[in-house]
């Protein structure tokens, strides 16, 4: 476990080893799940894009591992744990954590109070479209 950086003391993260089908990562604060994140991989998936020939941001290169691409399919904070930072740096574990296994996108579905999601998501480097599909180009 490593420590997660919020504004909560004493955060535990776990998360995988290794690239595989589905994905966990879990925030703990002492025995407790406060938070969880949980990515998975799918052969065809509504929300992914692809990459037009002017959408040089969506391209890969030859740093990142071809096709490998994941889908954010739930990130969660209990109710009680909200609005402290737990949520962001999870996130930022989980883009952390694409980097160093070279995965090329994540994408997914903004769910819940859009407005917010939105801005978060964007301000985390994401793009949305206007249906609230999200997506990562990790470089």
């Amino acid at each position: 476990m490593t420590s997660l950086q919020c504004e909560i003391p004493q955060v535990q993260l776990t998360k995988p080893k290794g690239l595989a089908p589905q994905l966990f990562f879990s925030a703990y604060h002492g025995p407790n799940v406060v938070a969880f994140a949980q990515l998975s991989t799918r052969t065809a998936n509504k929300f992914q894009r692809t990459a037009s020939a002017n959408d040089s941001k969506l391209q890969t290169d030859s740093t990142q591992a071809p096709g490998v691409s994941y889908c954010l399919k739930q990130i969660e904070v209990q109710q009680n744990y909200r609005n402290q930072g737990i949520g962001s740096a999870l996130l930022d574990e989980v883009i952390r954590f694409c980097k160093d296994q070279r995965v090329s996108t994540l994408y997914g579905e903004a769910k819940g109070d859009l407005e917010i999601l939105r801005r978060w998501y964007s301000d985390k480097g994401f793009e949305l479209d206007r249906v609230d599909n999200i997506q990562l180009s990790i470089a």
